[in-house]
């Protein structure tokens, strides 16, 4: 319709001019098409498991092992025992049934140097997985010789076009035992998930999706890894608590690490209304300068232009009422042509801003927002708009041990930085570094006397 009313018409290869008929009719039967094709995809896959083979990707403890069929396609639905991480993956039930925990398994395999599935280090969650998908090591039916087929299915967010995954009913799985794919017993199996199911039933570990103001920027001063809550209210090492390959053992306060940034933020900045009148200012002579100077460097291209079509005039007369060569002429027309739509690009670049004007009280404006900073967080309206504006000003977070217990030093790295250490002016003791401005926020505020590396 946009491109109707721009009188823009769309032309295709295959079809030519798309109109009415091609927006309805065949985008209805192209979705009908791929609806499905995707049926008879499962359809495919199904009959694949029923005839005992894996539809899907490897999983750890086994390698692929494709095979000529008589007709000379590749079979690759075949699958066999890798001896050293089948191995591997009996420890690991051993010693979940032994009294392990996985993050002391994972902690165990990372010291040993052994390889993890994805050939990086062992993480708690990969042995232990999701229950209710049935992932994991522990979790893994095939280990038990079960192909488990339709356990989950995919949908595109129609809003962010990304894959969603949404866990299907037990009705639904097709399951087909492969007994040489078996690697577990079912004696150790059911004992590991008897622990399981124990655990995964006690309050305390149910997974908190609540979203702080820093979740996801606070990073390990020691290992640069992700520190995430613990214990619902601290920031702690991931990479020591899942893996054991981190010997950062300093935890913080949610909410005293969220306090200590928003408390620099609040008073480094408080105070700085003359700042802001001379920001004022600055900006408007800086919008001043740049719309003289693009209006004479229009006047420019405008005389530029004028010259141009002039000598297009007289290149079309000669053609008309010369008899002078007519190649030579039709060459210069060209570059003319050439050079006038050159211009017509670079004038529409050039079109006059418009002034931008600032609040004539901004200074008081200013010390007024600084002010409500706290009210907009707690304001359920503003708190997520204000929130993301914070998050955007922030790269990462680093939580670094200071030797004392209870204490550490925290450093913020960013745009947000930047603007902490302009307004600090030079008291702060800032230096500049390949990643941007960085600063170290105290422990109880941001008193200046306190800032150091």
């Amino acid at each position: 319709k946009r491109l109707r009313f721009a009188q823009v018409t769309l032309m295709t290869l295959a079809e030519g001019e798309i109109n009415e008929l091609h927006i309805g009719l065949k985008g209805t039967m192209n979705a009908l098409f791929l609806k499905d094709l995707a049926n008879k995809t499962r359809r495919g896959q199904r009959g694949r498991v029923e005839s005992g083979k894996i539809p899907g990707g490897k999983s750890y403890g086994y390698r692929l092992v494709p095979t000529l069929n008589p007709d000379g396609t590749v079979n690759r639905g075949e699958r066999e025992i890798v001896a050293d991480e089948a191995s591997v993956i009996r420890r690991i039930f051993e010693d979940y049934v032994g009294g392990k925990t996985a993050r002391q398994i994972a902690a165990d395999l990372n010291k040993e140097g052994v390889a993890s599935p994805r050939g990086v280090s062992w993480n708690a969650s990969t042995i232990n997985g999701n229950k209710k998908r049935r992932n994991g090591i522990l979790n893994n039916e095939l280990y038990l010789g079960n192909i488990i087929y339709n356990r989950q299915s995919f949908l595109r967010d129609p809003e962010t076009g990304k894959r969603r995954s949404r866990l299907n009913p037990e009705a639904l799985w097709v399951t087909k035992h492969v007994p040489q794919l078996q690697i577990i017993g079912h004696e150790i199996w059911d004992k590991a998930q008897a622990i399981i199911a124990k655990y995964a039933s006690q309050r305390r570990n149910k997974r908190q999706t609540r979203k702080r103001l820093l979740t996801g920027l606070v990073r390990c001063g020691c290992c640069g890894g992700g520190m995430t809550i613990i214990g619902r209210e601290r920031y702690a090492c991931s990479a020591r608590r899942e893996q054991g390959t981190c010997t950062n053992a300093t935890s913080i306060k949610a909410q005293e690490l969220e306090q200590r940034v928003f408390n620099g933020l609040q008073s480094i900045l408080h105070g700085r209304e003359e700042t802001m009148t001379a920001f004022a200012e600055a900006f408007h002579e800086e919008v001043k300068r740049r719309q003289t100077q693009t209006a004479s460097q229009k006047t420019v291209v405008q005389k530029e232009l004028l010259k141009v079509e002039t000598g297009i005039k007289r290149c079309v007369d000669l053609l008309l009422h010369s008899d002078a060569p007519m190649e030579s002429i039709r060459t210069t027309l060209e570059e003319l042509e050439s050079q006038k739509r050159a211009l017509n690009r670079e004038l529409s670049l050039q079109t006059e801003e418009d002034k931008i004007v600032l609040h004539p009280n901004i200074g008081e404006l200013y010390a007024r927002k600084i002010g409500d900073l706290n009210s907009f967080l707690q304001n359920d309206t503003t708190k997520h708009q204000a929130t993301e504006i914070i998050r955007s000003l922030i790269e990462k977070i680093v939580v670094s041990p200071t030797g004392q217990r209870g204490k550490s030093d925290v450093v913020l790295h960013g745009a947000l930085a930047s603007i902490l250490a302009y307004a600090s002016d030079a008291q702060s003791g800032l230096v500049s570094s390949g990643v941007g401005r960085v600063f170290l926020v105290a422990g109880a505020g941001f008193e200046p006397a306190t800032f150091r590396l």
